[in-house]
């Protein structure tokens, strides 16, 4: 905490621990705080996060103290208590609490072990009126039912189709009350922070089953033997007729029927568009999903679909340490690692030597390759990253081949 006191116990600040201690002391969710010269403008909007402008602004207790987690991994409650001895906080009685238990126990959420905890986050920092906690509760927890708060989705929603749950489509977008509560229970179910921007805000809802929209999470396809009779079906089919692939969306999913695939189809998962490409212009017709890096929720989903229909999933990526972290998750998702061996890497390698191809350098941080810890071993010691493209040809041989 030394190097935090010496960054925030400065002259421009004192004022804003002191309103802080008060508003916390109180259960405030903000407070006033004055403003008197540039430099305290300056250093408290730095610490903030936004522009200080005038004599003074109102400060938001959580926004003060996500921003402390962000930039030095402490809470306001730490800092002041750091900076000026402890705070003695004011905790809800628990009798208020318990007034919004029985409306989680009606979306049998009560016992859950992060109820209380946010129910008692909702009155104190969530910037929620009086009258309308009960509401919101209801709302959110028509939400958080929906949502995969504790186990790994295998399938996603739409943000949109989600806050239809609640009636209104735009209740959960960016900015909302609703939106903030739900991802602060997510955030607690998950045993994380609570996302500080934008990016953070769509892993979130995205780790819980929640696609943003459901159409710009895409997956490339290419030949799918879909077997339905019904005009989606013959719309993916007759794509293929006229030799282009298809990108699929949530929403492609959503009007997909049940069953995508004859059981036991033999599907090439690949993460370089160009191999899917090759695949096309020389009319195979054998299926191929192309993942594009890490599979978006749309591929996670498809993939899980076409496990699940019997299908038969085999995976290559670039050997590097992004392409390994992307055959983990198709893994994860049925796919099992195709000519990803330490011995297919060693093979590659030997062919770029032979045709004086310059390889790039291994990268980031070594994944484990759990199908063959020798893989891992070779790339960790040659340190050499070999793209997808490079073994275009024994792949494409595979799939003239079949699988």
């Amino acid at each position: 905490m030394d190097e935090v006191r010496d960054a925030l116990d400065v002259a421009e600040l004192q004022g804003l621990w002191a309103a802080a201690r008060e508003a916390m002391s109180g259960s405030k969710p903000t407070f006033r705080l004055e403003l008197p010269d540039d430099a305290t403008r300056a250093a408290v909007g730095e610490l903030y996060g936004r522009p200080m402008w005038g004599e003074g602004t109102r400060i938001s207790v959580s926004k003060l103290d996500e921003s402390l987690r962000n930039r030095f991994g402490v809470g306001l409650s730490q800092v002041i208590e750091a900076l000026h001895g402890s705070v003695a906080v004011a905790e809800p009685a628990p009798e208020s609490a318990d007034e919004l238990l029985p409306v989680l126990d009606e979306h049998g959420l009560a016992g859950a072990s992060w109820a209380v905890p946010w129910l008692r986050w909702m009155r104190q920092y969530g910037r929620i009126a009086e009258s309308e906690l009960t509401g919101i509760t209801h709302a959110a927890a028509r939400v958080l039912t929906a949502m995969s708060l504790t186990e790994p989705p295998r399938s996603w929603t739409s943000r949109a189709a989600l806050a239809g749950r609640t009636g209104f489509p735009h209740s959960l977008d960016d900015g909302t009350a609703l939106s903030r509560v739900v991802l602060k229970a997510a955030a607690l179910a998950q045993g994380i922070d609570p996302p500080g921007n934008e990016r953070d805000r769509r892993a979130l809802w995205e780790r819980c089953g929640v696609a943003p929209d459901a159409v710009s999470s895409t997956v490339l396809t290419w030949a799918l033997p879909v077997s339905g009779d019904d005009a989606w079906s013959a719309g993916v089919r007759a794509r293929t007729e006229l030799g282009l692939p298809a990108h699929l969306t949530h929403l492609d999913l959503d009007a997909a029927p049940a069953r995508l695939v004859a059981d036991g189809t033999a599907i090439a998962v690949c993460e370089h568009p160009r191999v899917l490409e090759a695949a096309v212009r020389e009319g195979l017709r054998h299926p191929v999903i192309c993942l594009s890096g890490l599979p978006s929720t749309t591929a996670r989903e498809l993939l899980d679909r076409l496990s699940g229909d019997g299908a038969v999933l085999h995976v290559h990526t670039d050997f590097d340490w992004p392409g390994i972290a992307a055959a983990l998750t198709a893994q994860r998702h049925g796919a099992t690692p195709w000519r990803m061996s330490g011995d297919d890497y060693r093979a590659a390698l030997d062919r770029a030597a032979q045709d004086r191809t310059d390889l790039p350098n291994l990268i980031g941080s070594p994944v484990p390759t759990p199908w063959d810890p020798q893989l891992a071993d070779l790339m960790s010691t040659t340190s050499r990253a070999i793209e997808e493209e490079q073994t275009l040809e024994p792949l494409l041989t595979d799939l003239r081949n079949g699988l």
